[in-house]
């Protein structure tokens, strides 16, 4: 089975990692936008295209899956502002898949980029399920964060504690509504100390109830696709990834054209 993921970087590794482990030796494709993260302020315009493009790229490469690895570009997909349901591949939606914990009555916190938070796709699935309080935090800095590789220490600390210091013991779920931010888990819960919900298990899920996959032991083939810096991304993709069985192949494309730029 060809499995493909996209994201504006290296948080939609959080969800292939996930795939990898529950379902094993299939073949993977991973497009990180490096050249255009992060999306959370982008124009919804310029995603809007962007994400045409990212379509137009996975049907070349004939995944019989695409699985929305990015919270923000699915929010414009569930708000009906891009199709890829009338694709050739089958479109697997992070965000209709992750709110199987949210519960009646539950007091939650969203935690989101700018531009998820607007689009209003999570907002809109939650109040469905009769929460008692929906409560949606924008953390911007959350993803330059990541993508630079501060996952640790005091500095990543600092801005978590920013954004949250407020919101201690005051919900029932927190929703980490951006793939990144599951790579900030650990200081996450140190100040929230409450049920941490990472939607890209959501996927998981599905993809078993479903029975859309089967696992089959071996090696995992990931190839991975950026569109701007590369060595970074390698680096931090292995420091991610260092716990699981695949074979990896690195390429820099142009997006637009579909053109390989080069191997690294």
């Amino acid at each position: 089975m060809k499995i493909g993921f996209f994201d504006s970087g290296i948080g939609g590794l959080t969800v292939l990692k996930k795939v990898v482990m529950n379902f094993g030796n299939h073949n993977y494709f991973y497009f990180g936008d490096t050249l255009n993260v992060p999306y959370g302020t982008k124009p919804q315009s310029f995603l809007i295209n962007n994400l045409e493009h990212i379509f137009d790229f996975f049907e070349d490469l004939g995944v019989d899956i695409l699985i929305a690895a990015c919270n923000t570009t699915d929010s414009l997909v569930n708000k009906g502002l891009v199709n890829p349901y009338d694709r050739k591949f089958k479109y697997i939606s992070i965000i209709k898949n992750g709110l199987f914990q949210i519960q009646e009555n539950d007091n939650v916190l969203l935690l989101a980029t700018q531009n998820t938070i607007n689009l209003g796709s999570y907002r809109e699935l939650i109040i469905q399920k009769d929460v008692k309080k929906i409560t949606e935090i924008a953390c911007p800095l959350f993803v330059p964060l990541i993508e630079e590789g501060y996952w640790y220490g005091p500095m990543a600390e600092s801005i978590i504690r920013y954004y949250l210091i407020d919101s201690t013991h005051k919900y029932d779920k927190v929703i980490l509504g951006c793939t990144h931010y599951p790579i900030l888990k650990k200081h996450i819960s140190k100040i929230v100390k409450t049920q941490i919900i990472d939607p890209s298990f959501g996927i998981i899920n599905s993809l078993k109830e479903e029975k859309t996959l089967d696992f089959i032991k071996g090696r995992a083939n990931i190839n991975f696709y950026v569109s701007g810096e590369t060595e970074k991304f390698k680096y931090l993709s292995k420091k991610f990834l260092k716990n699981i069985n695949y074979k990896p192949s690195y390429s820099k494309i142009d997006l637009v054209n579909k053109k390989i730029i080069k191997k690294f």
